[in-house]
């Protein structure tokens, strides 16, 4: 009797445990700020970067060169030059004319070039300069340089906006003896404190303009912040709360859902965000370079995500993505594991509107700099033209450009600190890549990475 009686009690208990379980499911209401597989994450959208950048900011010209006479000059200092860019910036544009030739530009021996990275449309200019009137109309084609020539009756400037590939060439004029008078003056008495001789290849086509002698730029050594991954989740995900996490030696560290990954590489420095609910089908796609640049900004805006000084790269309107290249004190950042670029490409979703396909960029920003030491061990300019002419793995007409750059080295000491390395390097950019020119201890070259 007994028994039956504590087996009648039991199963009372485990009615009521299993009643209780079920009603603390039923009314469960998830908490919108636990999440990935129960970790704490904020719903902070701020990364920790710039918020306000505009084309005007992001455009800039990689080289400004002197032409004087038969020599070539560009500044030793690239601050310097990015300084003098910001003054045209606020020049008033008058007089705009845009034409179409069958004819190269004839440049005249005295005057200044612009040169960009890449193709820009001709549609961005009037956010790149100030124009002094409103009934005018940009055209369609894009250009990689800007001639500025000395009108020496008037004392105004005029603008060749060149495309290389087209042969077609925009003018107009500057109306301002200041700026005239200042100019010409850095151009007939050559600051050799500023400016320094330049060499020249390819002159008759797209010309590369290079440092004649060796070049001295200091290494640094930087501290990072790192930007926690798990705010892009707020970011980029519609809903975090049903993003899942995954930390495993074969996938590595992951946050995703069913249609959308962003996946975490490279010490936690880099990410990669890739939404497959998108369609790869951009052919039906109709936007213009311009509109495609500001979603782009507009985009990482809404998140403070420039963390750093980028610049706009490239624009490759058929895939539509963009592409940024990080800077330091005014020279390009290269890395071989995608720590200096930010890239975005957009797609069209299931319903038909615009949406991020691909997202990709670093997870720190610099913090603490150090100088290391004074590098005054890179070759010349003429060493490595003499190394281009006689490497047969390089064919001089395939060189897009070549610059000094600084390479970004993620180190870790001995006693675990964490830091970046940045040290200057000779680059060249082939068929779209930018590769590192290494040089043995004669300062000659030895080969390419």
């Amino acid at each position: 009797m007994r028994l039956e009686t504590v087996k009648t009690f039991v199963l009372i208990v485990l009615i009521g445990i299993s009643m209780l379980l079920s009603y603390t499911l039923w009314s469960y209401q998830p908490n919108s700020n636990r999440t990935i597989g129960g970790g704490i994450v904020d719903k902070e959208t701020d990364v920790g970067g710039l918020s306000d950048k505009t084309k005007r900011s992001m455009v800039k010209p990689g080289e400004i060169i002197f032409h004087k006479q038969d020599r070539y000059y560009g500044f030793i200092n690239a601050v310097e030059r990015d300084q003098l860019y910001e003054e045209m910036q606020k020049w008033v544009i008058t007089d705009f004319e845009a034409q179409a030739s069958d004819e190269d530009l004839q440049k005249p021996n005295n005057g200044v070039e612009l040169i960009f990275p890449d193709e820009i449309p001709m549609d961005i200019m009037n956010s790149l300069f100030k124009f002094g009137f409103d009934d005018f109309i940009l055209p369609t084609w894009s250009i990689d340089r800007i001639f500025i020539s000395f009108l020496t009756e008037s004392k105004s400037l005029q603008l060749d906006f060149i495309s290389s590939e087209n042969n077609q060439t925009s003018h107009a004029v500057i109306n301002d003896t200041k700026s005239y008078e200042k100019l010409w003056s850095m151009m007939a008495n050559i600051n050799e404190e500023k400016l320094q001789r330049y060499l020249v290849i390819n002159e008759d086509t797209s010309p590369i303009y290079i440092p004649q002698d060796p070049v001295s730029l200091p290494n640094y050594s930087i501290t990072a912040t790192d930007i926690n991954p798990g705010r892009f989740v707020n970011i980029l995900f519609a809903n975090p709360t049903i993003v899942r996490e995954t930390n495993s030696e074969s996938i590595g560290e992951a946050y995703f859902t069913d249609s959308r990954q962003l996946s975490v590489y490279s010490e936690r420095m880099r990410m990669e965000y890739v939404n497959h609910a998108t369609s790869n089908a951009n052919e039906d796609v109709f936007i213009t370079e311009v509109e495609l640049l500001d979603r782009t900004i507009r985009n990482i805006n809404s998140h403070s995500g420039w963390t750093g000084d980028y610049r706009l790269e490239d624009i490759h309107s058929p895939l539509l993505r963009v592409s940024f290249q990080m800077y330091y004190r005014g020279y390009p950042v290269f890395s071989n594991y995608k720590l200096s670029t930010i890239q975005q490409r957009w797609g069209v979703s299931q319903t038909g509107d615009m949406q991020l396909l691909n997202y990709d960029r670093p997870l720190f920003s610099f913090d603490r700099e150090v100088l290391l030491r004074e590098v005054d061990d890179l070759s010349s300019g003429e060493n490595v033209i003499a190394y281009l002419e006689n490497h047969t793995d390089v064919a001089l007409e395939n060189i897009q450009d070549i610059k000094v750059g600084y390479e970004l080295i993620y180190k870790r000491d001995d006693q675990e600190s964490e830091y970046i390395e940045l040290n200057p390097m000779w680059y060249k950019k082939e068929n779209g890549i930018w590769q590192k020119i290494v040089f043995d201890e004669d300062t000659n070259p030895k080969g390419v990475e």
